[in-house]
Protein backbone atom coordinates (compact mmCIF):
# COMPACT_ATOMS: atom_id res chain seq x y z
CA UNK A 1 0.00 0.00 0.00
CA UNK A 2 1.11 3.66 -0.88
CA UNK A 3 2.52 4.91 2.33
CA UNK A 4 0.88 8.10 2.10
CA UNK A 5 -2.35 6.36 1.53
CA UNK A 6 -1.58 4.42 4.54
CA UNK A 7 -0.53 7.59 7.05
CA UNK A 8 -4.08 9.29 5.55
CA UNK A 9 -6.06 5.82 7.05
CA UNK A 10 -3.92 5.55 10.15
CA UNK A 11 -4.96 9.15 11.21
CA UNK A 12 -8.55 8.83 10.07
CA UNK A 13 -8.32 5.88 12.39
CA UNK A 14 -6.88 7.69 15.32
CA UNK A 15 -8.50 10.59 15.32
CA UNK A 16 -12.05 8.65 15.24
CA UNK A 17 -11.06 6.03 17.95
CA UNK A 18 -9.82 9.35 20.13
CA UNK A 19 -12.64 11.13 19.94
CA UNK A 20 -15.70 8.85 20.26
CA UNK A 21 -13.35 7.78 24.02
CA UNK A 22 -13.48 10.76 24.79
CA UNK A 23 -17.10 11.79 23.67
CA UNK A 24 -18.21 8.69 25.43
CA UNK A 25 -16.94 10.18 29.37
CA UNK A 26 -18.76 13.83 28.79
CA UNK A 27 -22.02 15.07 27.96
CA UNK A 28 -21.65 16.51 24.40
CA UNK A 29 -23.68 19.79 24.44
CA UNK A 30 -21.73 20.98 27.50
CA UNK A 31 -18.61 21.83 24.85
CA UNK A 32 -20.95 24.07 23.51
CA UNK A 33 -21.86 25.16 26.12
CA UNK A 34 -18.68 25.89 27.57
CA UNK A 35 -17.94 28.01 23.94
CA UNK A 36 -20.92 30.34 23.61
CA UNK A 37 -20.08 30.86 27.86
CA UNK A 38 -16.59 32.39 26.81
CA UNK A 39 -16.45 35.94 27.22
CA UNK A 40 -15.82 37.73 23.82
CA UNK A 41 -12.90 39.47 25.36
CA UNK A 42 -10.37 36.21 25.40
CA UNK A 43 -11.26 34.92 22.47
CA UNK A 44 -10.69 38.70 20.49
CA UNK A 45 -7.47 38.69 22.86
CA UNK A 46 -6.57 34.88 22.03
CA UNK A 47 -6.70 35.85 18.45
CA UNK A 48 -4.56 38.94 18.93
CA UNK A 49 -1.97 36.90 20.17
CA UNK A 50 -1.89 33.90 17.97
CA UNK A 51 -2.11 36.29 15.11
CA UNK A 52 1.05 37.84 16.70
CA UNK A 53 2.94 34.41 17.31
CA UNK A 54 2.43 34.49 13.02
CA UNK A 55 4.37 37.34 12.48
CA UNK A 56 7.41 36.43 14.96
CA UNK A 57 7.42 33.38 12.82
CA UNK A 58 7.43 35.61 9.71
CA UNK A 59 10.25 37.58 10.83
CA UNK A 60 12.19 34.39 12.09
CA UNK A 61 12.65 32.76 8.24
CA UNK A 62 13.17 36.36 7.45
CA UNK A 63 16.21 36.07 9.24
CA UNK A 64 16.75 32.56 8.31
CA UNK A 65 16.54 33.55 4.79
CA UNK A 66 19.25 36.57 4.98
CA UNK A 67 16.42 38.93 5.21
CA UNK A 68 16.03 38.58 1.06
CA UNK A 69 12.33 37.86 1.85
CA UNK A 70 10.07 40.54 2.95
CA UNK A 71 8.54 39.87 6.90
CA UNK A 72 5.27 41.04 4.83
CA UNK A 73 5.52 38.13 1.68
CA UNK A 74 6.66 35.83 4.76
CA UNK A 75 3.50 36.41 7.02
CA UNK A 76 1.30 35.67 4.16
CA UNK A 77 3.03 32.19 3.45
CA UNK A 78 2.88 31.40 7.23
CA UNK A 79 -0.66 32.18 7.63
CA UNK A 80 -1.39 29.07 4.80
CA UNK A 81 1.57 27.07 5.35
CA UNK A 82 0.34 27.07 9.29
CA UNK A 83 -3.04 26.02 8.34
CA UNK A 84 -2.72 23.57 5.83
CA UNK A 85 -0.19 22.16 8.25
CA UNK A 86 -2.76 21.85 11.23
CA UNK A 87 -5.27 20.82 8.87
CA UNK A 88 -3.13 17.82 7.35
CA UNK A 89 -2.30 14.42 9.47
CA UNK A 90 1.15 14.08 10.20
CA UNK A 91 2.78 17.39 9.37
CA UNK A 92 2.19 16.66 5.48
CA UNK A 93 1.90 20.02 5.13
CA UNK A 94 5.19 21.59 5.60
CA UNK A 95 5.56 21.32 1.96
CA UNK A 96 3.26 24.01 1.58
CA UNK A 97 6.13 26.60 2.89
CA UNK A 98 8.65 25.65 0.51
CA UNK A 99 6.05 25.45 -2.68
CA UNK A 100 5.09 29.02 -1.46
CA UNK A 101 8.33 30.02 -1.13
CA UNK A 102 9.51 29.25 -4.13
CA UNK A 103 6.22 30.06 -6.10
CA UNK A 104 6.30 33.68 -4.65
CA UNK A 105 9.87 34.54 -3.87
CA UNK A 106 11.97 32.40 -5.99
CA UNK A 107 13.44 30.68 -3.48
CA UNK A 108 15.16 27.28 -4.18
CA UNK A 109 13.54 23.92 -2.99
CA UNK A 110 16.93 23.82 -0.70
CA UNK A 111 16.64 27.46 0.48
CA UNK A 112 12.56 26.10 1.54
CA UNK A 113 13.75 22.35 2.97
CA UNK A 114 16.78 24.41 5.08
CA UNK A 115 15.48 27.23 6.62
CA UNK A 116 12.32 24.69 7.80
CA UNK A 117 14.64 22.36 9.51
CA UNK A 118 16.65 25.19 11.16
CA UNK A 119 13.07 26.53 12.16
CA UNK A 120 12.24 23.41 13.99
CA UNK A 121 15.36 23.00 15.78
CA UNK A 122 14.87 26.61 17.27
CA UNK A 123 11.30 25.53 18.43
CA UNK A 124 12.68 22.69 20.38
CA UNK A 125 15.37 24.55 22.07
CA UNK A 126 12.26 27.15 22.66
CA UNK A 127 9.80 24.61 24.16
CA UNK A 128 12.50 23.04 26.37
CA UNK A 129 14.05 26.18 27.61
CA UNK A 130 10.66 27.39 28.93
CA UNK A 131 9.34 24.49 30.22
CA UNK A 132 12.65 23.50 32.14
CA UNK A 133 12.16 26.87 33.40
CA UNK A 134 8.45 26.00 34.13
CA UNK A 135 10.13 22.70 36.06
CA UNK A 136 12.33 24.37 37.81
CA UNK A 137 10.01 27.06 39.67
CA UNK A 138 6.79 25.21 40.01
CA UNK A 139 6.12 24.14 43.53
CA UNK A 140 2.14 23.01 43.59
CA UNK A 141 2.03 19.80 41.61
CA UNK A 142 2.00 16.49 43.24
CA UNK A 143 4.84 14.71 44.39
CA UNK A 144 4.25 11.78 41.74
CA UNK A 145 3.40 14.31 38.70
CA UNK A 146 6.55 16.03 39.66
CA UNK A 147 8.73 13.12 39.56
CA UNK A 148 7.90 12.15 36.68
CA UNK A 149 8.14 15.85 35.50
CA UNK A 150 11.87 15.69 36.03
CA UNK A 151 12.60 12.55 34.26
CA UNK A 152 11.19 14.49 31.51
CA UNK A 153 13.18 17.68 32.04
CA UNK A 154 16.14 15.83 32.44
CA UNK A 155 15.49 14.33 28.84
CA UNK A 156 14.82 17.32 27.58
CA UNK A 157 17.99 19.14 29.52
CA UNK A 158 19.90 16.26 27.30
CA UNK A 159 17.94 17.00 24.14
CA UNK A 160 18.66 20.89 24.47
CA UNK A 161 22.24 19.88 24.94
CA UNK A 162 22.34 18.11 21.89
CA UNK A 163 20.67 20.79 19.78
CA UNK A 164 23.06 23.26 20.76
CA UNK A 165 25.94 21.79 20.20
CA UNK A 166 24.43 20.54 16.27
CA UNK A 167 23.97 24.82 16.10
CA UNK A 168 27.86 25.45 17.74
CA UNK A 169 29.64 22.45 16.45
CA UNK A 170 27.07 20.46 13.87
CA UNK A 171 29.60 18.83 11.50
CA UNK A 172 32.48 17.89 14.00
CA UNK A 173 29.78 16.53 16.84
CA UNK A 174 28.19 14.04 13.97
CA UNK A 175 31.78 12.93 12.43
CA UNK A 176 32.38 11.72 16.27
CA UNK A 177 29.15 10.25 16.62
CA UNK A 178 29.26 7.98 13.46
CA UNK A 179 33.62 7.51 14.35
CA UNK A 180 31.70 5.98 17.75
CA UNK A 181 29.02 3.80 15.73
CA UNK A 182 31.62 2.31 13.78
CA UNK A 183 33.88 1.48 17.31
CA UNK A 184 31.21 -0.06 18.22
CA UNK A 185 30.37 -1.88 15.03
CA UNK A 186 26.62 -0.39 14.93
CA UNK A 187 27.39 1.86 11.96
CA UNK A 188 24.83 -0.36 10.15
CA UNK A 189 21.92 -0.68 12.46
CA UNK A 190 18.88 0.98 10.62
CA UNK A 191 18.34 3.25 13.56
CA UNK A 192 21.79 5.10 14.04
CA UNK A 193 22.28 4.78 10.55
CA UNK A 194 19.53 6.94 10.22
CA UNK A 195 20.48 9.14 12.72
CA UNK A 196 23.48 9.74 11.61
CA UNK A 197 22.13 10.80 8.19
CA UNK A 198 19.38 12.94 9.36
CA UNK A 199 22.03 14.64 11.58
CA UNK A 200 24.49 15.10 8.22
CA UNK A 201 21.70 16.71 6.43
CA UNK A 202 20.31 18.88 9.70
CA UNK A 203 24.20 20.20 9.21
CA UNK A 204 24.29 20.63 5.47
CA UNK A 205 21.17 23.01 6.65
CA UNK A 206 22.84 24.92 9.22
CA UNK A 207 25.96 25.43 7.14
CA UNK A 208 24.04 27.22 4.51
CA UNK A 209 22.14 29.72 6.68
CA UNK A 210 25.44 30.35 8.71
CA UNK A 211 23.15 30.09 11.64
CA UNK A 212 25.58 31.34 13.83
CA UNK A 213 25.58 34.61 13.20
CA UNK A 214 21.77 35.00 13.50
CA UNK A 215 21.49 33.02 16.29
CA UNK A 216 20.44 36.25 19.01
CA UNK A 217 17.69 37.05 16.50
CA UNK A 218 16.60 33.19 16.37
CA UNK A 219 16.25 32.57 19.80
CA UNK A 220 14.02 36.03 20.17
CA UNK A 221 11.88 35.16 18.05
CA UNK A 222 11.36 31.63 18.91
CA UNK A 223 11.10 32.14 22.68
CA UNK A 224 8.35 34.80 21.65
CA UNK A 225 6.32 32.18 19.58
CA UNK A 226 6.41 29.97 21.90
CA UNK A 227 5.85 32.43 24.99
CA UNK A 228 2.79 34.20 22.92
CA UNK A 229 1.60 30.50 22.36
CA UNK A 230 1.47 29.53 25.95
CA UNK A 231 -0.32 32.93 26.54
CA UNK A 232 -3.05 32.16 24.63
CA UNK A 233 -3.54 28.73 26.08
CA UNK A 234 -3.82 30.39 29.61
CA UNK A 235 -5.94 33.28 27.91
CA UNK A 236 -8.62 30.78 26.44
CA UNK A 237 -8.61 28.42 30.14
CA UNK A 238 -9.35 32.00 32.03
CA UNK A 239 -11.81 32.59 29.31
CA UNK A 240 -13.67 29.12 30.67
CA UNK A 241 -13.18 29.91 34.39
CA UNK A 242 -10.40 27.38 34.86
CA UNK A 243 -7.61 29.02 37.52
CA UNK A 244 -4.93 27.83 36.69
CA UNK A 245 -1.13 29.32 36.95
CA UNK A 246 0.96 30.27 33.92
CA UNK A 247 3.29 27.65 34.94
CA UNK A 248 1.54 25.12 35.03
CA UNK A 249 0.15 26.17 31.82
CA UNK A 250 3.73 25.97 30.74
CA UNK A 251 4.13 22.53 31.68
CA UNK A 252 0.85 21.23 30.61
CA UNK A 253 1.68 23.24 27.29
CA UNK A 254 4.56 22.08 26.53
CA UNK A 255 2.98 18.75 25.39
CA UNK A 256 0.30 20.32 23.81
CA UNK A 257 2.14 22.71 21.76
CA UNK A 258 4.44 19.80 21.24
CA UNK A 259 1.79 18.12 18.97
CA UNK A 260 1.79 21.10 16.47
CA UNK A 261 5.47 20.01 15.49
CA UNK A 262 5.77 16.54 16.03
CA UNK A 263 4.31 14.70 13.30
CA UNK A 264 1.82 12.40 16.02
CA UNK A 265 -1.66 14.50 15.16
CA UNK A 266 -4.62 12.98 13.65
CA UNK A 267 -6.81 14.84 11.25
CA UNK A 268 -6.87 17.83 11.97
CA UNK A 269 -5.30 17.38 15.57
CA UNK A 270 -8.77 15.80 17.12
CA UNK A 271 -8.21 13.58 19.63
CA UNK A 272 -4.73 13.50 19.46
CA UNK A 273 -4.47 17.14 20.97
CA UNK A 274 -7.68 16.12 23.50
CA UNK A 275 -5.97 13.43 24.95
CA UNK A 276 -2.81 14.54 25.10
CA UNK A 277 -4.75 17.78 27.04
CA UNK A 278 -6.39 15.25 29.47
CA UNK A 279 -3.82 13.27 29.82
CA UNK A 280 -1.78 16.46 31.34
CA UNK A 281 -4.07 18.41 32.80
CA UNK A 282 -6.11 16.23 35.75
CA UNK A 283 -2.64 15.37 36.90
CA UNK A 284 -2.40 19.22 37.36
CA UNK A 285 -5.98 19.37 39.07
CA UNK A 286 -8.02 19.57 36.45
CA UNK A 287 -11.20 17.02 36.67
CA UNK A 288 -11.82 14.40 33.94
CA UNK A 289 -14.69 16.23 32.44
CA UNK A 290 -13.45 19.58 32.83
CA UNK A 291 -10.51 18.68 31.20
CA UNK A 292 -11.88 16.91 28.11
CA UNK A 293 -14.63 19.60 27.64
CA UNK A 294 -11.75 22.58 27.82
CA UNK A 295 -9.77 20.22 25.59
CA UNK A 296 -11.97 20.40 22.99
CA UNK A 297 -13.29 23.88 23.49
CA UNK A 298 -9.22 24.96 23.40
CA UNK A 299 -9.09 22.99 20.29
CA UNK A 300 -12.23 24.44 18.47
CA UNK A 301 -11.27 28.07 18.88
CA UNK A 302 -7.41 27.44 17.61
CA UNK A 303 -9.01 25.96 14.36
CA UNK A 304 -11.20 28.87 14.12
CA UNK A 305 -7.93 31.12 14.43
CA UNK A 306 -5.96 28.98 11.72
CA UNK A 307 -8.66 29.30 9.91
CA UNK A 308 -9.43 32.63 9.57
CA UNK A 309 -5.98 33.66 9.36
CA UNK A 310 -5.45 30.78 6.53
CA UNK A 311 -7.92 31.79 4.60
CA UNK A 312 -6.70 35.47 4.59
CA UNK A 313 -3.48 33.91 3.44
CA UNK A 314 -4.74 32.29 0.83
CA UNK A 315 -7.04 35.23 -0.39
CA UNK A 316 -3.76 37.48 -0.58
CA UNK A 317 -1.31 34.63 -1.93
CA UNK A 318 -3.45 34.19 -4.92
CA UNK A 319 -3.50 37.68 -6.00
CA UNK A 320 0.24 38.14 -5.56
CA UNK A 321 0.83 34.86 -7.60
CA UNK A 322 -1.61 36.62 -10.51
CA UNK A 323 -0.11 39.94 -10.73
Amino acid sequence: MNSKILVKILAVLITLVLVVLLLNQINLGDIFTTLQNINLIYIIGGFLLYTCSYFFRAWRFHVLLNREVSTKDLFYIECVHNSVNNLLPARTGELSYVYLLKKINNKTTGDGVATLVVARIFDFIALISLFFIAVILVTNIPKIMLSALWIIAVFALFLLIVLVILITRGKNFVINVQKTAERLHCENNPVVNYLIRKGFETVESLDKIQVKKSIAGLMTSSLLIWGVNYLVVYLLMKGMNIQISILLVILGGTFILLTTVLPIQGIAGFGTTETIWTLVFVPLGLSMDQAIISGFCYHIVIILYFTILGLYGWITVRLKISL
